[in-house]
């Protein structure tokens, strides 16, 4: 740390306290690094107004949209089985029995209604509850069974004044969330399942909750509540594998889709580059039922009974997988599986496919409705020479092919820096050449989608990994992204230490893509990426298809730099890492490469830190003189300062020069941090095995179980190396004068404020990744010693004696 106190309260620059040299060099510094950042700055400022005028118009259309999608799903009055209790009150006919709210005390003991008695089945009546009347058929009312991994558009049916007015809603694990007029009183929240139209239980609007009927006293005698919830059952689903050397597809009958995407760790397969994290050793020690691939018995092209695997470990799960607890199975709605073809009809998302050919690369799987006929083809690619970590799927539709979507999956969360950082993007051809552009992700339960894009491909990722979908024949216009609930596609790192909740599931809620399927019969062809954006890895692709096709998919592009400054950091990222990338060839370690381009960058920028350290070394000198001036005209701050200048004048020193430096290496510090959540390469990467195991992750010294505030159950310790060396680089900027009465106001300014920003740094980098804190470290440790150098080869040359010529007279 280099004099961040003295930068922060130095507020002018003159360019009389600069020498030629010193000036030179800042001047071409500058206009190096400034020149990249207007022309990236330009760039990306004409692509912010293009971005603001589509997202204000994308904004209005969904808003229009979402009104009338909302308007669309509440269903009329007519709709519903309502039946008149008297001219003024209406009800709820459903199996036998007629729901209503009880408006007076002394409710009708028998009603009768299209020439069918009901009697008064509930004992006692509170006005505004809910109140059932039976006929001589009604044996009990059966509730509907509803999975808690799905959401359901319900009804709430309220009768306000006796008369019946419905709102629509959305119901997922017992939560309803109101979508369209508020609701005043109490409401029947019903939902029909196939042609019945049924009661699940009542929504009270002044405490926001849902009720079951059966856990409503005055009726749960009268109500048949459903069995085990189909959430814990995964029966039903057979599974079939598919598998290389850098993927294991797991597909499903139900959805026909991808129930898992399973990477083989590369101490398993040495043809995979994905290495083993942290996380992975942690899910297998606190739940090792859970870290099996495949999850669930399944079959193979070359097994006729289903197989169940016995190893734990050895794959990374791209997807959020079902969840096996001690209850049963917290299972994953197909919906959210990947490459499923849903719609508004939620059956859809589960029908049930039959394989129709399977071999050790294809797996045909078809089904069939009453207006289509759906086929898919899932094609293997070779990894030796070929395409690592892709499939294709010939998507064939026989009939009506309208409103159908192809999903992308939801891909498990990556932290870093103790947060997650999923991201969606799609690649988009404008005027010939290919621009990749970000999404804002939605909240939970909310859609974000376009009707006005096609997308030339589109990838949803968790930050260093994901699955890219690229169409290879025309499909429809538009895109949609959804919010989904942490609670309804839990990630695995939920299962890390449950007792504590370190990773609670609505902490990372997930995101789907969604890709229109051609609205016509036909066959669709697709190409699928699943795996690390590892630039070797992607480019390998790219080289593939180019040769095979003809047609370069530019998936390089997928590997993008991350961060609020990453149109200035991404020109510095790129160069650090084509210097660590060759260091690294050299030493087999990203862990010497970051060092060694730390020596590297102190190299390219040795002059303008030699030149900070003389400049401060000339500002303490002048110590006592500033002392002086301040003392004589502590009265009038406006001499004082044109005195201080002056002398800056008279001394040739230029208090600038101790913030260049930093100023200079910010960028390279922002780009450092870009680099370490862009780079698959150093996910996973160790440099000092049982203490720095993962350089995007940070150190681990040791560990212990109950959590503790903002320390967590690990102790990291580079950042409190970090905070003592910078700590004696500030004591070493303050030079030889150790005594506080000595010092200048500045000067003990500089002193607090250096020790605050020791204290701030330290835990500011406690949760940074353990590569960042090593440049970082590095960077101090080699400032330091070129502090002492200067000082030293200065000290020197002060200790010279000066040389006197003494002149003699020439005698006469």
């Amino acid at each position: 740390m280099l004099n961040y106190a003295f930068c922060y309260h130095l507020a002018f620059l003159n360019k009389d306290f600069m020498d030629k040299r010193t000036l030179l060099y800042i001047v071409l510094v500058s206009v190096t690094f400034f020149g990249l950042n207007i022309f990236f700055s330009k760039q990306r400022n004409e692509q912010l107004k293009q971005e603001v005028v589509e997202r204000e118009a994308k904004k209005k259309a969904q808003q229009e949209q979402m009104t009338q999608d909302l308007q669309n799903r509440i269903v009329s009055l007519s709709e519903l089985p309502l039946v008149d209790i008297d001219a003024k009150h209406q009800g709820l006919a459903s199996q036998g029995a007629i729901l209503t709210l009880a408006w007076q005390q002394s409710m009708p003991q028998e009603i009768t209604v299209n020439s069918t008695t009901y009697q008064l089945r509930t004992q006692h009546v509170i006005v505004g509850t809910p109140v059932l009347y039976a006929s001589s058929s009604f044996n009990s009312l059966n509730i509907p069974l509803l999975s808690d991994a799905s959401s359901y558009d319900v009804q709430l049916l309220s009768f306000p004044q006796g008369k019946a007015a419905v709102s629509l809603a959305q119901f997922s694990q017992g939560n309803i969330q109101v979508l369209t007029d508020s609701v005043k009183t109490e409401a029947f929240v019903v939902y029909k399942e196939g042609n019945t139209w049924s009661a699940l239980g009542v929504y009270e609007p002044s405490g926001q909750i849902f009720i079951p009927l059966q856990d409503l006293p005055l009726l749960s005698s009268l109500v048949q509540a459903p069995e085990t919830h189909s959430l814990n059952k995964i029966s039903g689903q057979k599974f079939y594998v598919l598998e290389n050397q850098t993927v294991q597809l797991v597909f499903s009958n139900i959805g026909g889709a991808l129930a898992e995407i399973n990477l083989p760790l590369h101490q398993r397969s040495e043809a995979s580059v994905v290495n083993e994290i942290g996380f992975d050793k942690q899910i297998a020690e606190y739940s090792a039922q859970n870290a099996v691939f495949p999850l669930f018995p399944y079959y193979t092209a070359s097994s006729s009974q289903p197989q169940e695997s016995k190893t734990t470990g050895g794959y990374y799960p791209l997807l959020r997988r079902s969840i096996k607890t001690a209850h049963g199975v917290t299972a994953i709605s197909p919906q959210y599986y990947a490459l499923n073809l849903i719609s508004d009809y939620p059956e859809l998302a589960e029908l049930s496919y039959q394989v129709e050919k399977f071999t050790a690369d294809t797996l045909v799987l078809s089904a069939s409705q009453a207006n289509r006929k759906i086929t898919k083809t899932f094609t293997l690619l070779p990894t030796q020479n070929g395409a690592p970590y892709c499939l294709q799927l010939a998507l064939r539709i026989d009939g009506d092919a309208r409103g159908l979507w192809l999903t992308s999956g939801v891909p498990d969360v990556e932290i870093m820096s103790n947060s997650s950082s999923p991201q969606v993007q799609y690649r988009v051809i404008r005027k010939g050449k290919g621009e990749m552009e970000n999404l804002s992700l939605p909240k939970a339960k909310e859609t974000l989608s376009s009707v006005s894009v096609q997308p030339d491909w589109i990838v949803n990722s968790n930050g260093y990994l994901g699955i890219l979908i690229d169409p290879l024949t025309e499909i429809g216009m538009g895109y949609k992204v959804l919010g989904i609930p942490g609670a309804l596609v839990p990630t695995r790192l939920s299962l890390i230490d449950p007792k504590h909740q370190l990773y609670p599931v609505n902490k990372y809620p997930g995101y789907e893509v969604l890709m229109p399927v051609p609205a016509k019969s036909g066959t669709s062809q697709f190409l699928i990426y699943a795996g690390p954006f590892e630039e070797k890895t992607l480019k390998t692709v790219d080289q593939y298809f180019t040769k095979e096709t003809n047609n370069n998919p530019h998936f390089t592009a997928a590997r993008t730099f991350y961060g609020w400054f990453s149109f200035i950091s991404k020109p510095f990222a790129k160069l650090l890492f084509v210097v660590m990338q060759f260091f690294h060839m050299i030493t087999h370690s990203w862990g010497f490469s970051i060092i060694l381009l730390t020596v590297f960058l102190r190299v390219v920028l040795y002059p303008l830190n030699t030149w900070s350290i003389k400049s401060m070394r000339r500002m303490q000198k002048l110590s006592p003189q500033i002392q002086a001036i301040q003392k004589k005209y502590k009265k009038d701050q406006k001499r004082l300062q044109m005195e201080i200048m002056a002398l800056y004048r008279e001394k040739k020193v230029n208090p600038f020069m101790g913030c260049v430096p930093i100023l200079i290496q910010l960028p390279f510090l922002i780009a450092m941090f870009d680099l370490l959540k862009s780079s698959f390469q150093l996910r996973g990467a160790s440099f000092i095995p049982g203490w720095i195991e993962n350089l995007t992750a940070p150190d681990v010294l040791f560990s212990w179980q109950t959590p503790i505030f903002f320390f967590g159950t690990e102790f990291h310790l580079l950042p409190f190396i970090l905070g003592a060396v910078m700590f004696i680089q500030q004591r070493m900027s303050a030079g030889k004068t150790t005594k506080v009465a000595e010092m200048t106001d500045q000067q003990r300014q500089q002193r607090a404020m250096g020790t605050i920003m020791t204290v701030v740094f330290t835990f500011m980098f406690y949760n940074f990744p353990s590569g960042l804190n090593l440049y970082w470290l590095s960077s101090m440790v080699l400032g330091i010693g070129q502090q002492w150098l200067t000082n030293k080869i200065l000290d020197k040359q002060q200790e010279k004696p000066e040389v006197h010529v003494t002149h003699h007279k020439p005698k006469s």
